[in-house]
């Protein structure tokens, strides 16, 4: 949670020596040095002081820190668990932030839990038994279980890196999943396979989870709504066909009641699903804002101007994302991209809204952006890109804000947001070249895209100089009945009687800015990660190649291809990973809207070089040669074959009259021998009568 603030009385580290602040005068605040005197210090100036440390932060380094990332692994139906635990919980914290003094919390109670309040009852004089006794008999949980979400909330807030969020994760299945023979099963978005539904652990085979995955995903969690009982003959057909033992009727049952219900019923039934989950336009609009970031308004618009892509040369109108704080009018966030709206684009306007802004620095600008921190509550309209879970989480449960959408079809409560939009327009874009006006009647014979010569780098530049150095100081008509006419004025006189809002302190902002990223599960295996038709590898990479179906949390940047960043399971660490294909160094600071750009202008120029080479009407034809020669090989085989026949039946018939021959001869050579026997021995009989006579 962010808990960094200067408020009257509070105190901090400075050259690591305690002070305390004795007075707010913005963009100063006076402050008591360690030997009683006072000295006027720059709010930014004081922030960004490299041995500055927060009161509360001194607090919290006293206790043992337990670095862990693992709450960025546990499945999707306990993260809603401990949203929901959240949710019971919060009254009781903002309770004891509001005894403290906090007019903050005291406005976000009244916001949010008004309804545990009896007409005209203070929140001040309450006690936390009675506040107890009305949660319990609205959420209808236990005492003692409210009493233990809030020690452990409390616990792991002081104690652990990730907040007391941490310590609201249910401990229940942890020695189920930690058996050998367990494996994980993720059920993914049918078509969207990045966003995992939830998470489970099954002791099946690695072929048979791959059949329930695919099965469940794309035939189960589908409008048709089909019945367990045939999805149990599917999945045992594949596993007929794949060779894999039949998973039983009762299993399969178990393993889908198991799924996260929101999962099931977005999918299997949208209509009820919408009426159930869809958040709705809660009663605060009725109020007006109390202070500086009580309320803060966001909303998108495409600019009036054809701006250059530097990476690409690609000429668009950009979309720009702006927050604006509805007490004074100040501006709060901006954000512009080619990109179109998305829950990524909302997280990076968010982050640069609580984040100090360094505008001098980094836009060169004359004075500081003095309008930053976490506000009350973020109103947003009614967009898929501010309905998404991970938005959600993000504002009410990191932030410990509240995201509101205003009414359907009622566009002045968004009244605020879309004065400045017009103001930008009319005082700055449509005086620039490039610009498209605000229709084609205005725009008149101006030729938006010969005349763009800004990149988007330039406007981002020239955008935040207008919005830090010239719409803070001049008057604005919602304001000239007060006597502080100007955002900045209405800004500063509203800190000085509350005290700065809380804000990240710089030594969490990298942690944050890791949490704020898009979040995917990939596997890495001897090559990597690999990443549509990217690579990223880690120097030593030996503990984290694993088979394809291990997969790891992945953190990502859409503004910067160049890297991803991946949880180690084991050291429970981000890792960096960079990208080696295409080389690193030529990803850097390219966002995914330009690559996908540079990769189509790549296609069409491999098409182009294409027509310089012989087409398709010589391939045709060089084909048209082979086939004739096929052919030609064709007749030739069959004559051969038909002389292989003639020599074959001539070489029979020579061969049978040889035989024949040998045959006659045999026998004629037998009757001379046969003759011959019979002569000789005729001769001798003759011989031997001859002797006896």
């Amino acid at each position: 949670m962010p808990n960094c603030n200067l408020r009257v009385y509070s105190e901090f580290s400075l050259y690591g020596k305690s002070h305390k602040v004795v007075a707010i005068d913005p963009p100063h605040v006076w402050v008591r040095r360690p030997g009683g005197e006072d000295q006027k210090m720059s709010v930014i100036s004081l922030i960004n002081h490299p041995t500055y440390v927060p009161g509360e932060r001194l607090r919290r380094q006293k206790t043992v820190k337990i670095n862990s990332k693992a709450f960025a692994t546990i499945s999707e139906k306990k993260r809603e668990e401990v949203s929901a635990r959240f949710e019971m919980i919060l009254p009781l914290i903002l309770l004891d932030q509001i005894k403290e003094g906090n007019t903050r919390a005291l406005n976000k109670f009244h916001d949010k839990f008004n309804h545990l309040l009896y007409p005209g009852e203070v929140i001040n004089n309450m006690s936390q038994e009675a506040l107890l006794e009305r949660i319990i008999k609205k959420q209808g949980v236990v005492r003692s279980t409210l009493l233990r979400y809030k020690r452990d909330y409390i616990t792991a807030e002081n104690n652990t890196e990730n907040g007391g969020l941490e310590g609201l994760v249910s401990r229940k299945g942890r020695g189920y999943t930690g058996r050998k023979d367990n494996m994980e099963f993720i059920i993914c978005d049918p078509k969207h396979p990045e966003t995992i539904l939830d998470t489970l652990y099954v002791r099946k085979t690695e072929g048979q989870i791959k059949i329930l995955k695919e099965v469940i995903e794309n035939e189960y969690l589908t409008k048709q709504r089909i019945s367990i009982s045939n999805i149990e003959e599917r999945i045992n057909r594949k596993c007929d066909q794949n060779g894999e033992e039949e998973i039983s009727y009762s299993t399969i049952r178990n393993i889908i009641n198991r799924i996260n219900d929101k999962a099931k019923e977005t999918y299997r039934d949208i209509r009820n699903a919408r009426k159930i989950y869809d958040e709705v336009a809660r009663g605060y609009a009725d109020r007006d804002a109390l202070g500086c970031l009580d309320i803060v308004q966001v909303d998108h618009t495409k600019l009036d101007l054809m701006v250059i892509d530097e990476v690409t040369g690609v000429i668009e109108r950009p979309w720009i994302t702006l927050g604006i704080d509805v007490f004074s009018r100040m501006p709060w966030c901006v954000y512009i991209s080619f990109e179109p709206p998305s829950m990524d684009i909302v997280r990076k306007a968010i982050q640069h809204g609580v984040f100090v802004k360094d505008n001098k620095t980094v836009y060169r600008t004359e004075n500081d952006w003095e309008a930053f921190g976490v506000p009350n509550i973020i109103y947003v309209d009614n967009g898929l890109d501010f309905k998404g879970t991970d938005i959600k989480r993000l504002v009410n449960e990191t932030l410990q804000s509240e995201i509101m959408h205003r009414p359907v079809k009622i566009p002045h409560f968004g009244a605020v947001i879309e004065r400045l939009f017009r103001t930008i327009n009319t005082k700055l874009i449509h005086q620039l070249l490039g610009t498209t006006k605000s229709n084609p009647v205005m725009r008149g014979d101006i030729n938006s895209e010969d005349d763009a010569c800004l990149t988007l780098n330039q406007i981002r530049r020239i955008i935040n100089i207008f919005l830090t150095d010239v719409y803070p100081i001049e008057r604005h008509k919602g304001l000239l009945h007060t006597v502080t006419p100007t955002p900045l004025l209405k800004y500063r006189a509203g800190i000085q009687e509350d005290g700065y809002p809380d804000w990240i302190d710089r030594r969490d902002e990298g942690k944050y800015k890791i949490d704020f990223l898009l979040t995917s599960r990939r596997p890495y295996t001897r090559d990597g990660v690999r990443w549509e038709n990217k690579i990223y590898k880690y120097k030593d990479d030996k503990d984290l190649i694993a088979k394809r179906t291990v997969k790891y949390v992945v953190k990502y940047d859409n503004d910067d291809i160049s890297k991803i960043y991946l949880l180690h399971p084991k050291k429970e660490e981000f890792l960096e990973l960079k990208c080696i294909s295409p080389p690193y160094e030529d990803l850097i600071n390219v966002n995914q809207f330009s690559y996908k750009k540079m990769m189509e202008k790549h296609r069409e120029t491999q098409k182009e070089n294409m027509k310089t080479i012989p087409g398709r009407k010589q391939v045709y034809t060089a084909f048209q040669k082979i086939k004739k020669e096929l052919e030609e090989g064709q007749k030739q085989k069959r004559t051969l074959k038909t002389l292989r026949k003639m020599n074959g039946s001539l070489s029979i018939s020579i061969n049978n009259e040889y035989a024949d021959q040998q045959n006659r001869h045999q026998t004629e050579q037998k009757s001379k021998r046969e003759e011959l026997l019979l002569a000789a021995i005729a001769a001798e009989e003759k011989r031997k009568g001859s002797y006896h006579e």
